[in-house]
């Protein structure tokens, strides 16, 4: 079986079971990587299309009407992708052009998590979280806080689209309430100094294996809050 004949077998049916097709991959080493590739993009794309059971069902829920007031910049990017599926179709592109539909962006999905919050437990609590605690959970990040940093009014796990992540509620110091996220690094987020919607707004830094995350109304108290975590947070190596 030539090369040209093989590729239009593969296109066709990523997953053939022809004798031909076998031999022929067998016998190639290129081919046989070709089509691993193929069957690797094949399932991927069929998987896109299905709705699978989150790991963490309730903050999925949670995060739901939120997530979908951003369709329209996810319809964009679902577009963009599907276009580049099909050029793969049609041109044999590598399959890293399929990790594109993988990646988090950080500023958003925090902006949508917070949005959900407006009406939720996290940022209608009222507590006042002693550091300690705080420190015993966060250890499974790599990270504590070598003193107090204010007033914490909500800390727990949260889900960040599959990533366990920390979620914290604090006060500054004229009492305006600013969310905080701690989200260990990986090969899917994408990170933003700064981002915002004109309605609320948030800044990020990066530490060892993870991003923090502030988000809130007030600029003042997001500078506030940020210079506290950078000064008292510590991250293991």
């Amino acid at each position: 079986m030539d090369d040209l004949e093989f590729r239009r077998t593969i296109y066709a049916a990523p997953n053939s079971a022809d004798e031909n097709v076998k031999n022929a991959a067998d016998s190639d080493a290129k081919k046989q990587e070709f089509w691993n590739e193929l069957k690797q993009l094949d399932g991927a794309i069929k998987q896109a299309a299905k709705v699978s059971v989150p790991e963490d069902l309730a903050s999925k829920l949670i995060l739901r009407q939120s997530l979908e007031s951003h369709n329209v910049n996810k319809r964009k990017r679902k577009i963009h992708l599907a276009i580049a599926a099909s050029v793969v179709f049609t041109f044999g592109l590598n399959f890293t052009l399929w990790q594109q539909q993988n990646v988090v962006y950080l500023g958003e999905h925090a902006l949508a998590h917070v949005y959900e919050e407006g009406g939720g437990y996290a940022l209608k609590a009222s507590g006042n979280i002693e550091i300690g605690k705080v420190n015993t959970q966060l250890a499974s990040l790599g990270a504590e806080f070598k003193q107090s940093i204010g007033r914490i009014l909500y800390a727990n796990f949260c889900n960040f689209d599959g990533i366990r992540s920390y979620h914290m509620v604090m006060e500054d110091t004229s009492g305006a309430k600013v969310t905080v996220f701690v989200v260990p690094h990986t090969d899917r987020l994408t990170l933003e100094d700064t981002f915002g919607d004109g309605q609320m707004q948030g800044e990020m830094f990066d530490a060892n294996h993870a991003s923090v995350v502030v988000v809130g109304e007030k600029e003042a108290a997001l500078k506030e809050i940020k210079f506290k975590l950078k000064q008292n947070m510590l991250f293991s190596a």
